[in-house]
């Protein structure tokens, strides 16, 4: 068994970002899925009473994105300085109201035309927000001159999305397509993605 665990439903969600973290760390990490029913049976004895969680070496963290964080840190991912961390956190930080923006709309039911402003007009104004963060910081990376998880967060929107609703298209914002590329092809994600479950969410 590995020391590190990720507890979360049969889908990507709100923790794919932490497993792109691990499986570009080349870090050995238990992926485990429950079923609705399974997490039904464990729920009271979670830190928060929801997952995804955390287990990593003997200790237990809950919400995602402090999960992510964490192990970004671990694993150096967050900067190299103070600075960068902020400015890491504050690419996630875009990608997470982004990230809300159709949980919401996929929570509240089906609303075809909130779903299609989140498509047609959420998405892409963050999209170009996101794009000229990246351009004014070099055009490479989010943060820095090295990859961060700020890149791989925005990677993981950009293919994924939530609820299995990502971008339409990126071809209006040519250094997030080049980026998401570029880290595509990282021998380490390339290998996660072609050996994950496939999933509709």
């Amino acid at each position: 068994m590995s020391d590190i665990r990720l507890t979360y439903f049969l889908a990507k969600g709100r923790v794919e970002i932490s497993r792109l973290i691990l499986s570009y760390s080349g870090v050995k990490f238990t992926d485990e899925r429950l079923t609705k029913e399974q997490f039904g049976a464990i729920k009271s004895s979670q830190p928060w009473g929801q997952i995804p969680v955390l287990t990593y070496k003997g200790q237990v963290m809950g919400q995602s994105i402090a999960i992510a964080r964490f192990l970004a840190a671990e694993f150096g991912l967050t900067g190299r300085n103070n600075l960068e961390n902020a400015q890491a956190d504050e690419i996630v930080d875009a990608v997470s109201d982004l990230l809300n923006a159709m949980a919401n709309v996929v929570k509240a039911g089906k609303d075809e035309k909130a779903l299609k402003n989140v498509l047609d007009n959420v998405y892409p104004a963050g999209l170009a927000n996101l794009e000229k963060m990246l351009s004014s910081r070099g055009g490479q990376f989010f943060v820095g001159n090295n990859l961060t998880w700020a890149d791989l967060a925005v990677f993981q929107f950009a293919t994924d999305g939530i609820a299995g609703k990502p971008p339409k298209d990126l071809t209006a914002y040519p250094r997030i397509s080049n980026l998401c590329q570029r880290v595509g092809q990282v021998p380490n994600i390339k290998n996660w993605l072609a050996a994950r479950p496939i999933t509709a969410l």
